[in-house]
């Protein structure tokens, strides 16, 4: 990821010890600072607090980065959040001869957020102890600048800058850029203006949700148990508090885009004229927009049929193939609604609502379509496809809604659906230039 002059190349044990107490000073300092080290990096200073911030907000960083470095070939690779930290790789090479590795690690440190590294030389021999790390604190978030002590990264779409503060021999610092780019995406300058990536994005936090009010729309409903009992109230206040530290500046709901009747019943419900139903659109979208003094809610749901009835067909035609598999369906769809019964008679609403937005489930939720449906097919008879199309279809509706409704790179955006909806909300989101999804679980522990 980081650090170090061409001299470090040719491993002089020197040099090295120099750079690992350089960066060890800066990890000396426990407290905030607005004192620049260099143009673009802040230290600590004494008697100030550091701001407070999760691993969510470093989400955007999971993946392979690779750029350039010190006059040397660079790459990072980062694992998404998982338990609260980050995990990473990071590898020079120059002249296509590798010059060192690091590890690295971004966690929780208090209620803040700290970036460690530990190297190591081409034959893995490490560069500090055992127990030894360099350690980098985060001083303060500012849009899409993170200011960590002696190092800002600085993230633009995907793109992002390295700044770090090197300490040279007569005291002052010398300021270092290394620069990265996602290694899947095409490099957007060649192609244009129309294709170049926007400097910041829309923070969205993607909430699945039960049907708390027990509708009956799905192909397989869990039967949810009253949410207006005091229990389970406590419970529901407590997941708007956690979502509430995302501070959303717009909250959308599932209710058809636009719906005046929902809109009229938010704000009858800020003046005190009425209370909540069960649906969740209410008990956690409604309280937390009050909670946080939005003036209006967001409807942003279509409603389509995405029903084919060509599939019987494809089915009847040829039992043997198909049969098997959409007896498949109804015995997972079973198991899976009996499975959250469970999780639901045994858990609060808020860890209820974790365990459903677990990666892992999200995938599952939409794997169903491909794994079961659009093997379904006889002749010129694409159901099953037109099953799944119409499903996306659906999906894309609603999140082109956003951009309907307004929304700007300054928004951080909570939308509370359905959990059916969300592995595709996340994938559209991923694939647009225009959102940045933040890790939900974050906010549900």
């Amino acid at each position: 990821m980081f650090h170090f002059s061409h001299t470090l190349i040719r491993y002089s044990k020197t040099m090295k010890k120099s750079l690992i107490l350089a960066c060890l000073l800066f990890s000396s300092f426990l407290l905030i600072s607005q004192i620049k080290l260099t143009e673009n990096t802040l230290r600590f200073e004494d008697n100030q607090t550091r701001q407070p911030a999760n691993i969510g907000e470093m989400a955007w960083y999971a993946g392979r980065w690779i750029g350039e470095g010190f006059g040397a070939e660079i790459e990072e690779n980062f694992a998404p959040p998982m338990g609260g930290s980050m995990i990473g790789t990071f590898r020079m090479v120059n002249k296509h001869t590798p010059a060192f590795y690091e590890m690295l690690l971004l966690e929780a440190d208090g209620n803040s957020l700290v970036y460690k590294v530990k190297h190591f030389n081409p034959d893995f021999t490490g560069w500090e102890d055992k127990a030894d790390y360099v350690s980098f604190p985060l001083i303060k978030i500012e849009g899409n600048r993170y200011y960590f002590n002696g190092l800002t990264i600085v993230h633009e779409g995907n793109r992002c800058a390295h700044y770090l503060a090197m300490k040279q021999k007569d005291g002052t610092y010398k300021e270092e850029m290394l620069t990265y780019h996602r290694a899947d995406i095409v490099d957007r300058s060649m192609l244009g203006d129309v294709f170049k990536l926007p400097a910041k994005q829309t923070k969205l936090l993607l909430l699945g949700s039960y049907h708390m009010s027990n509708p009956g729309m799905d192909k397989f409903n869990l039967e949810a148990d009253n949410v207006l009992l005091p229990k389970r109230q406590e419970e529901i206040e407590e997941v708007v508090k956690k979502l509430a530290a995302f501070n959303p500046t717009k909250i959308c709901v599932e209710a058809p885009f636009g719906d005046s009747a929902t809109i009229a019943r938010y704000q009858e419900y800020v003046a005190g004229k009425i209370d909540l139903r069960r649906s969740e659109r209410e008990q956690i979208g409604f309280r937390l927009a009050k909670m946080l003094g939005h003036e209006t809610i967001y409807p942003i749901d279509v409603k389509m049929d995405i029903g084919q009835p060509g599939l019987e067909k494809v089915i009847a035609a040829d039992p043997a193939k198909h049969g098997a598999r959409m007896g498949e369906l109804e015995r997972l769809g079973g198991e899976v609604m009996q499975m959250m019964g469970g999780w639901l008679a045994e858990s609060t609403v808020g860890e209820m609502l974790y365990k459903m937005n677990q990666p892992v489930f999200n995938d599952i939720a939409y794997q169903m379509y491909l794994q079961i449906f659009l093997p379904t097919i006889g002749g010129d008879n694409y159901a099953g496809a037109d099953l799944v199309a119409a499903w996306n279809h659906r999906n894309l509706r609603i999140m082109s809604n956003l951009h309907q409704i307004g929304c700007t790179p300054d928004d951080r955006v909570l939308i509370v659906y359905g959990q059916g909806h969300i592995p595709l909300f996340e994938r559209i989101a991923a694939d647009s230039p225009y959102f940045e999804v933040v890790d939900v679980l974050e906010y549900l522990k």
